[in-house]
Order: C-alpha cells, then sequence, then structure tokens
C-alpha cells in the first residue's frame, strides 16, 4: 500500500463582508496617516466616502419628497 501524501488545506476564504470592511479601514488609515496626496487610493476613499454618505443628502425619491411638507406642518 503507497503511504498517503498529505496536501495542505486551502484556507478558507474570508467573507465578503469582511474584505470590504478590511479594505475600508485601509483606506482610513491611508488618508489619516497621509496628507490627501491625490493618489489613487485617496481617490478610492474619496469615492467610497461619497457613496457611504449619499444617504445623509437630499431625499432622492419624489415620494419622500412630497411627504416632508406635510409631515413638517403637521409639527
Amino acid at each position: 500500500m503507497a503511504p498517503q501524501v498529505q496536501l495542505p488545506g486551502i484556507p478558507e476564504t474570508a467573507g465578503e463582508s469582511d474584505i470590504l470592511r478590511e479594505q475600508l479601514e485601509y483606506l482610513i488609515e491611508h488618508t489619516a496617516s497621509e496628507v490627501q496626496c491625490g493618489c489613487s487610493e485617496c481617490q478610492r476613499y474619496l469615492r467610497v466616502r461619497s457613496i457611504l454618505l449619499e444617504i445623509f443628502g437630499e431625499p432622492q425619491n419624489a415620494k419622500v419628497c412630497e411627504m416632508v411638507p406635510p409631515l413638517a406642518k403637521a409639527a
């Protein structure tokens, strides 16, 4: 009988949210430790920041905009 060869196991892949969190932490650390130099990493940070903060901007949905005045009058 031939001896069995143990092959190294394939490491478990990281979850998508873990990868995204790691990338976001990397970009934050890059911009915190450097003056925003305009490199590709700084540009990525600005794009991601803009997308993540988009929810705090003006309402995009017309129905939400229509509801705001009646709600404000009720207050």
